[in-house]
C-alpha cells in the first residue's frame, strides 16, 4: 500500500475556470493529503504571458474556492524562481499540468519531487483555446 504525500502543491494561473481546471484539482487533491494551490498573481500573469489575466487574483481565488473549500489556497512568489511557497507549505510532491514543461525542468534543477497530471481533452479545454469566448464574455 503507497502512502499519499502529506502535502502536494500545484500552480497555475487558474484564469477563467473551466472543467480542465476543475479535473486537474481533483486529480491532484485525490493523491495527496492536502493540497496547496498556488495561483499566480497579475503582475507575475502580465509578466510570464506579456498580457493581464481575463480576471483579478480576488476572483480566480474565489472560483477555486467556491469549487473546493478543502483546498488551501495561496498567493504565487512575487518573482519567479524565488520558491518562497516551498519554505512555507513544505510540499512532498508538486503536481503539474501536461502543459508545465518549463514549470517540470525549474523543478529538476532544484531536486523538487513533481509528476504529471495528464489532461482533460486539451483540444475543448485550454486555457488558450478558451481565451477569446471568455473574453467576449467579459465585454473585451
Amino acid at each position: 500500500m503507497t502512502t499519499l504525500p502529506r502535502i502536494g502543491m500545484v500552480f497555475g494561473v487558474f484564469d477563467g475556470f473551466h472543467p480542465g481546471h476543475r479535473y486537474f484539482l481533483t486529480e491532484a487533491r485525490a493523491r495527496c493529503e492536502r493540497l496547496v494551490v498556488v495561483v499566480a498573481l497579475s503582475d507575475v500573469v502580465e509578466r510570464m504571458k506579456k498580457r493581464p489575466p481575463l480576471y483579478t487574483y480576488e476572483e480566480r481565488v474565489a472560483r477555486i474556492q467556491e469549487f473546493d473549500n478543502s483546498l488551501v489556497v495561496v498567493p504565487s512568489d512575487s518573482g519567479l524562481g524565488e520558491w518562497r511557497v516551498f519554505k512555507e507549505h513544505q510540499p512532498e510532491m508538486v503536481f503539474l499540468g501536461y502543459d508545465q514543461v518549463a514549470l517540470g525542468q525549474a523543478l529538476v534543477d532544484i531536486a523538487m519531487p513533481h509528476t504529471y497530471i495528464g489532461s482533460h481533452y486539451p483540444e475543448k479545454y485550454k486555457s488558450g483555446l478558451l481565451r477569446p469566448t471568455q473574453e467576449s464574455m467579459r465585454g473585451n
